[in-house]
């Protein structure tokens, strides 16, 4: 049986999660830009860490200003 992925957003709706494999991966893409990131396996883990779960977007502005630098 298949894992379906879920999808959620952040308390201030400007990134949307989308889980798969139950965590093993994140796709987070930023509703203002469109760009999107992913993370699986221990990276995975690691930003759900660093973001408190997806609740502290200032963490997560973080990751998507790496990929404009």
């Amino acid at each position: 049986m298949a894992c379906i992925p879920t999808q959620f957003t952040t308390s201030d709706r400007r990134y949307r999660i989308v889980s798969h494999g139950n965590g093993w991966a994140y796709e987070i893409t930023d509703t203002a830009t469109g760009k999107t990131l992913w993370f699986q396996d221990d990276d995975a883990v690691q930003v759900q860490n660093n973001t408190n779960d997806f609740d502290d977007t200032e963490s997560l502005s973080d990751y998507f200003a790496c990929i404009d630098e």
